[in-house]
């Protein structure tokens, strides 16, 4: 799973030796803006712009009503990435090993494979989203367009963590800039003032619908945030962190919600070509196709960073870079298998959005059991390694948050009996899922003191060895 010396300094694009292991402290480095370009240009993406015309386009919503929804689901769910992202540098270690706190180190398998699932699942997307884009704008065929999006982005996650950060960052000027154009066409093509279509759910209905799609769109991201911040330095402030994590997401995706809003006050973007060539000049289209282009590998290379790790946590014996070139090459082939008709793309994107109804219970269970942790005695990262502590309270508080929460379910593959009944609550189940697992685990953890009494005896016996 790669050594433990990190990443040799003194080369320009050094390739990422460590996998999953604890961080050292003299493989310390990085700033907190880091935290700020890695969520801005992941967040200007062509999924943000697209849920955010969904409430005009689909939900019958106004612009103006849409915009308050998106407003209010953009800002929660960067807010709980913030939180996830700020775990980081005190844990030292990837998102998803810290999850084996709560979880056990057994019981921690499931969300692994559902991490795996959905970051190799959601590269696939934009993978296939970005070769529709390199295909109309070169002609050649979508087979090859596949190989030369996917393989761009392998290459920079195979080199790792630090170019991964470089190539975030420089995208931000990029992409800000070109975005501009295509949000001054947007504005000028949307009906900003038109009274909304109605629809047959309720207004309330389609703005929490909407709050919950722009809210989970952002936190999906919180099951890989501390895989971006672990190589900070332990003494990194969790405010800061926070902070720049939260104006990254809030600003960039804001910013594309409220533009697809715009956009789909006039048409529906079936594709990303659709966003610019329903609404811009050829040749304006042409150019502002390129920042779409652009927001795809954003977007992809954090989905295949983090799904490469999750075969790692697993306990797979492979090298980081072996998973990444393996877990792309197969994110690859389903890009092109979906890419191959309009119904299977939107099939696959369906079943995606369903499967992610998992983030909601995991994140209440993890935020929760760092915060009492954080109370007790801070936070002990060798007890993420502890093959011993095999099953914790959070594998049983995650399946309760999964289960009360299939009645709430509102998507197109499947609607829940609560859902179909009080269809003017909107799609809440991100909420309900999350507050039941959360108060799962506290319950279960009050009830059950053994499971507290090893918890803390693991981490006092395990803070006197080295991780």
């Amino acid at each position: 799973m790669g050594g433990s010396s990190g990443a040799p300094r003194h080369q320009s694009f050094p390739v990422e030796s460590n996998g999953i292991e604890h961080v050292a402290e003299d493989e310390r480095r990085g700033k907190v803006s880091s935290s700020f370009t890695l969520w801005f240009s992941g967040n200007l993406q062509y999924s943000a712009i697209v849920v955010g015309a969904l409430p005009t386009a689909f939900l019958g919503l106004s612009f103006g009503q849409a915009a308050l929804a998106l407003t209010v689901g953009t800002l929660v769910g960067s807010l709980l990435l913030g939180l996830t992202s700020a775990m980081g540098p005190r844990a030292g270690t990837a998102q998803m090993v810290q999850s084996r706190g709560p979880f056990g180190y057994v019981g921690n398998f499931l969300p692994t494979l559902l991490l795996f699932m959905t970051g190799f699942g959601f590269f696939a997307v934009n993978t296939a989203l970005g070769a529709y884009i390199v295909r109309y704008l070169f002609g050649i065929p979508f087979l090859g367009a596949v190989v030369l999006v996917a393989g761009f982005q392998m290459v920079i996650v195979v080199i790792g963590h630090d170019l991964v950060h470089k190539v975030e960052r420089a995208l931000v000027p990029i992409m800000g800039a070109l975005f501009v154009v295509v949000t001054v066409y947007g504005l000028m093509a949307g009906d900003l003032t038109a009274p909304g279509k109605g629809t047959e759910h309720g207004v309330v209905g389609a703005m929490l619908t909407a709050v919950a799609l722009s809210s989970s769109r952002t936190f999906g991201f919180a099951i890989c945030a501390s895989d971006y911040t672990r190589y900070l330095p332990t003494d990194t402030s969790r405010r800061k962190v926070t902070g720049a994590t939260f104006l990254g997401a809030v600003v960039a995706g804001l910013w594309m919600h409220l533009l697809g809003a715009a956009i789909g006050s006039v048409i529906f973007p079936q594709s990303p070509t659709d966003l610019v060539t329903a609404i811009a000049p050829p040749v304006v289209a042409v150019i502002a196709l390129i920042p779409l282009l652009a927001s795809t590998v954003a977007a992809g290379v954090i989905d295949i960073y983090s799904g490469s790790l999750a075969l790692l946590i697993a306990d797979l014996p492979m090298r980081r870079w072996v998973s990444a070139l393996a877990t792309g090459v197969a994110g690859g082939s389903l890009a092109w298998w979906a890419g191959q008709g309009d119904a299977a793309f939107a099939h696959f994107q369906n079943f995606l959005f369903v499967m992610g109804y998992w983030v909601g219970p995991w994140l209440g269970v993890t935020l929760t059991d760092h915060l009492m942790s954080l109370r007790r005695d801070g936070v002990r990262a060798a007890w993420f390694y502890d093959r011993s502590w095999r099953i914790g309270p959070g594998l049983p508080a995650f399946a309760l948050g999964v289960l009360v929460s299939v009645p709430f379910m509102n998507q197109t593959l499947y609607v829940g009996p609560v859902a179909a009944r009080y269809p003017y609550l909107g799609d809440i189940t991100y909420w309900i899922g999350g507050a039941v697992a959360s108060l799962a685990y506290v319950a279960i953890r009050r009830a059950r003191p053994s499971w507290s009494a090893r918890a803390h005896a693991a981490d006092t016996a395990l803070d006197r060895s080295p991780v």
